[in-house]
C-alpha cells in the first residue's frame, strides 16, 4: 500500500469514523464532547511533543504523523467495535466478568492498532528502522487514547448530578492519572517488534514484543472485584509498564546511534 492509497482509505474511512463517533458523543452529553475536544488538544500536542523532543523522530513530513493519529483516532476504533460487542456477549455468556474487558478492549485494540503500524510503514520509505516502528507505534496509540478519553469524558460528564463540566474534567484527569498514556507505551512496544520484524528480519524477537503488548494490555484490563486488589493490581502494572517503555526507549537510542548506515542516509 503506497502514501496515495493510504491517504485514500484514511478519508473515506478514518475521517469519517473519527467525526461519527465524536459526534454521537454528543447525545449523552454536549459539555463532554465539547470539555473532551479541549483536553484531546492539549493531549495530543503534549503526546507529539514528547516524541518530537526526542532523536528518534523519522524525517517522515507532517502527513506521516497525520496517518498514525486518524488510523489511532478513527480506524483503530472503526475495527475495534464490531470486535468488542461480539467479545463481550461470549465473555458474558461466559460469566468471565473478570476478563470482560481484557477480551473486549485488549485483544481487539492491540490488533487493530498494530495493522496500522504495518501498513504506515510499508506505505512511507523514509520509515525503515525499528524505531520507526516504535515512535509510529506510539503515535497510533496516542490517537486511539485521544479518542477513547473523549468517550470516557461525555459519560463522565454525567456522573455529576450537578455539573456537566465538572464530571468530563473529573474523569479526563481521572484517565491522565490513572495510567496516562497506556494506549501509547503498548503500541510503542508493539511497533518496536513490528520494525525489528520488518528492518531487521527479527521475526522472532518482533512477534514477542507484539505479544506481549497484548498481554500487558490484557492483563492491564483485568477488573477485580476488590477495590483493593484492582488498585493494588493498577500500581504493580505501572511499575512494570513504565520502566519497561523507558528501557525499550533507551535501547531504540543507543541501536540509532550506533546505525551508521541510517547516519549516512538521513
Amino acid at each position: 500500500m503506497n502514501k496515495t492509497v493510504l491517504m485514500r482509505v484514511l478519508a473515506v474511512v478514518g475521517l469519517p469514523a473519527t467525526v461519527i463517533a465524536v459526534l454521537a458523543n454528543v447525545l449523552v452529553s454536549a459539555v463532554g464532547v465539547w470539555v473532551g475536544l479541549l483536553f484531546a488538544a492539549l493531549y495530543l500536542t503534549a503526546g507529539t511533543l514528547l516524541f518530537r523532543a526526542g532523536p528518534l523522530w523519522p524525517s517522515a513530513g507532517a502527513l506521516w504523523w497525520l496517518c498514525c493519529v486518524v488510523w489511532g483516532a478513527g480506524v483503530s476504533v472503526a475495527l475495534v467495535m464490531p470486535a468488542a460487542t461480539g467479545w463481550t456477549s461470549i465473555v458474558e455468556k461466559l460469566g468471565w466478568s473478570m476478563v470482560s474487558a481484557s477480551f473486549s478492549g485488549a485483544y481487539p485494540e492491540e490488533i487493530a492498532k498494530a495493522f496500522g503500524v504495518v501498513i504506515i510503514l510499508y506505505a512511507f520509505r523514509k520509515l525503515n528502522r525499528p524505531w520507526h516502528g516504535f515512535v509510529t507505534g506510539g503515535l497510533i496509540g496516542l490517537g486511539f487514547e485521544v479518542h477513547e478519553n473523549v468517550i470516557y469524558g461525555a459519560t463522565g460528564a454525567l456522573l455529576d448530578a450537578n455539573s456537566d463540566f465538572n464530571g468530563a474534567v473529573e474523569m479526563w484527569f481521572t484517565r491522565m492519572v490513572a495510567g496516562p498514556g497506556l494506549h501509547v507505551v503498548f503500541t510503542a512496544l508493539a511497533g518496536w517488534g513490528i520494525g525489528l520484524a520488518m528492518f531487521r528480519h527479527d521475526s522472532l524477537r518482533g512477534l514477542w514484543w507484539v505479544v506481549l503488548s497484548l498481554v500487558l494490555h490484557f492483563v492491564w484490563n483485568i477488573l477485580w472485584p476488590s477495590e483493593f486488589w484492582l488498585v493494588t493490581h493498577y500500581v504493580i502494572m505501572m511499575v512494570l509498564v513504565y520502566p519497561l517503555f523507558i528501557w525499550v526507549y533507551w535501547r531504540a537510542v543507543r541501536e540509532k546511534n550506533s546505525d551508521n548506515s541510517y547516519v549516512l542516509l538521513a
